[in-house]
């Protein structure tokens, strides 16, 4: 519940939208009682066939008179205290005598002051029913009027503060270093910015909405039926602990059943993503059977664990329907005792200072059936508020992580370009306890080619993941003119790096665009020459129909393996890096194109430091210095290092 109260806290902006939706849930309220209470004078003068005008007059002297009759036997209590103060009987008895007496006057005075308004009603019955309808349908539009108007700043509310919450989610996926990245995985933020927010948006709405609107409309019919006899409305509540016990075991239920559903949305988005993800390799093995079996079972599990949750939801509604009931079922009994023996007790309990009358014990009834509805909407409002309870308690501990990879206090600068790119004792692996790289040392001058091979699997991958900085080392540093990677800002390290990897990750957006992603400000003349630095040029212009604006498709479906590699060391070249990293970059290129490659990039050897993963020993030729991975350790290969020399 503490973490569904933060995601109403983020409501506090939006103050003057929710006080206006507050003052339509009141008018709602009050409007759905006056309406119930509207049947009294329909039903005195149907019942007794007078006009409005008759039955004020007559109401407001039998009220005048009771004051009188209070009055008196006040004054009788008063005589008999004063003869006798220490009697115990005699001070109840003018103190009871004082409450009947303020009870009549406020009586009396209600009367008083609804009979000149009354009286401006029509003086027949029929008239005055007639215009008492009108008025009801009237005030029935304007109630809807509010209820619409308050379910629309509430729904934007709401919207809005998943909408914020979606780009928190989003912000802290894009944010993450990759340990805590891999914790949750694609799919579980996939799930956490579609299925867990959604439900917290659907508890955010019914709580700033259907929570206060419902209850207030209950409490304006308690109110009512107070009004008429707030004893008999006491005697109609006593079946609710019974109603509260069994709603406390439904909440049980509904925890663990929002809490599995959740699970099981992870698992549904992991296998799809996986799938569609991996679609070649499914239709290449001709798996496409399996995946739809494996789907087919995930959203299975969603579906059952849905409708459990369906059907204790359900289960609420009859439990909350059977207070409504109860009340109204002990209330016909005992009203219609009292009406039918023209009595004011019941089981010797007294229930009201006068016997009710048919008209009242009527409304008394509306109002308690006028419960019923709002207690019927509060059960689908409670499953919302507690699913929404348990989507918060998904959602906030993940946006409250802290990533690994963060900025210092104090951040040091590097100068531009750096001098000294060193590895120093360096040590790492994704289990602390199973080491990749050990004791892993190397010196790289601004300007000079490094590169590194060894077999699948060796820790070239995981090395360049460190240069990145996705990852920082177990022990050891990495440092640029001795200053710490972890001294210095995130973004300073990276803007400095550019990668160009064997997976090729594209946008589906246009060639420009994808060239341009490192660099939003590069001119078109700058983005032709990064595309002519990786002959790429030729193909755009002469095998693409819209040349730079051809769009390329879900991570470049619409290219070659060759022509999406190009694109991307285009993207890294224009971005102008101080550190060039090529993993495996020219893997699925022609031999010819990775010659015009291999020497574009040796025009340009000396004005940035390159480090190449590679297996193709033309491109060791660029290198000064050639090393290999070898059980975590890096070894020269002095005879590769003296050739490119």
């Amino acid at each position: 519940m503490h973490n569904f109260g933060r995601a109403l806290k983020s409501a506090t902006p939006f103050w003057p939208t929710l006080a206006l939706a507050a003052f339509c849930s009141f008018a709602v309220a009050a409007l759905w009682g006056a309406n119930i209470g509207a049947f009294y004078p329909i039903l005195e003068v149907t019942i007794s066939g007078k006009s409005m005008h008759q039955w004020i007059d007559e109401e407001v002297a039998k009220a005048d008179s009771a004051v009188q009759e209070s009055l008196i036997a006040t004054a009788r209590r008063q005589a008999l205290f004063v003869q006798d103060p220490s009697n115990e009987a005699n001070r109840q008895g003018l103190a009871e005598a004082h409450l009947l007496l303020t009870a009549e006057q406020a009586k009396a005075l209600g009367y008083h002051y609804a009979q000149p308004w009354i009286k401006r009603l029509p003086s027949t019955p029929f008239d005055t029913i007639a215009m008492i309808v009108v008025v009801l349908m009237v005030s029935t539009l304007i109630k809807h009027f509010f209820l619409i108007t308050n379910e629309v700043l509430v729904g934007r509310v709401a919207l809005d503060i998943s909408r914020n919450i979606r780009m928190q989610v989003f912000e802290k996926a894009m944010g993450l270093d990759r340990a805590s990245y891999a914790r949750y995985g694609t799919s579980g933020f996939t799930a956490r910015i579609t299925h867990t927010t959604e439900m917290l948006s659907r508890g955010l709405m019914n709580t700033l909405g259907a929570a206060l609107r419902e209850p207030l409309k209950v409490v304006a019919c308690l109110i009512g039926a107070g009004i008429i006899c707030w004893r008999l409305l006491l005697l109609s509540v006593v079946i609710a602990p019974v109603v509260g016990a069994m709603l406390y075991w439904v909440t049980k239920r509904l925890r663990e059943v929002s809490r599995n559903q959740l699970a099981r949305a992870e698992g549904y988005h992991a296998v799809m993503l996986e799938s569609l993800g991996n679609i070649n390799t499914v239709q290449a093995y001709r798996m496409e059977t399996l995946e739809q079996g494996r789907f087919g079972d995930a959203t299975m599990a969603m579906r059952n664990y849905g409708l459990k949750f369906i059907f204790y939801t359900s289960l609420s509604k009859p439990i909350i329907e059977f207070l409504g009931l109860g009340m109204l079922g002990t209330t016909i009994i005992g009203g219609a005792y009292l009406v039918l023996n023209n009595e004011t007790t019941l089981l010797g309990i007294q229930i009201s200072e006068e016997p009710l009358s048919k008209s009242a014990l009527l409304v008394f009834f509306g109002m308690l059936v006028g419960i019923s509805d709002p207690l019927r909407k509060l059960s689908a409002v409670y499953s919302s508020m507690y699913a929404g309870c348990i989507a918060a308690d998904a959602l906030y501990p993940m946006l409250d992580h802290s990533a690994a990879i963060a900025d210092p206090e104090s951040p040091v600068d590097v100068p531009t370009p750096h001098r000294m790119l060193k590895l120093q004792g360096v040590e790492f692996g994704y289990n602390p306890e199973q080491p990749i790289l050990k004791n892993v040392s190397l010196d790289i001058p601004f300007g000079s080619t490094v590169a590194i091979v060894g077999h699948n699997g060796s820790g070239k991958s995981t090395l360049i993941h460190l240069l990145s900085r996705f990852y920082d080392p177990n022990r050891g540093y990495l440092t640029l003119d001795d200053v710490d990677f972890r001294d210095m800002k995130v973004d300073d390290v990276r803007r400095r790096v550019a990668l160009v990897n064997q997976h090729t990750e594209l946008f589906n957006n246009t060639v420009a665009y994808n060239i341009r992603y490192g660099n939003p400000q590069a001119s078109d003349e700058q983005v032709i020459w990064a595309a002519k630095q990786s002959h790429a040029h030729e193909f755009i212009m002469d095998s693409l129909e819209d040349g730079y604006e051809t769009k390329v498709g879900q991570n470049g479906s619409k290219l070659s393996g060759g022509q999406r590699q190009r694109i991307a060391l285009a993207r890294a070249l224009l971005c102008n890096p101080e550190i060039l990293i090529l993993d495996e970059a020219t893997s699925q290129i022609d031999m010819h194109s990775e010659q015009l490659i291999r020497e574009s990039l040796a025009e340009h050897r000396g004005e940035r430091t390159m480090v190449i993963i590679t297996h193709r020993e033309k491109l060791l030729e660029l290198a000064d210095r050639v090393f290999e991975v070898v059980e975590g350790r890096l070894v020269e290969m002095p005879h590769l290092s003296r050739q490119a020399a």
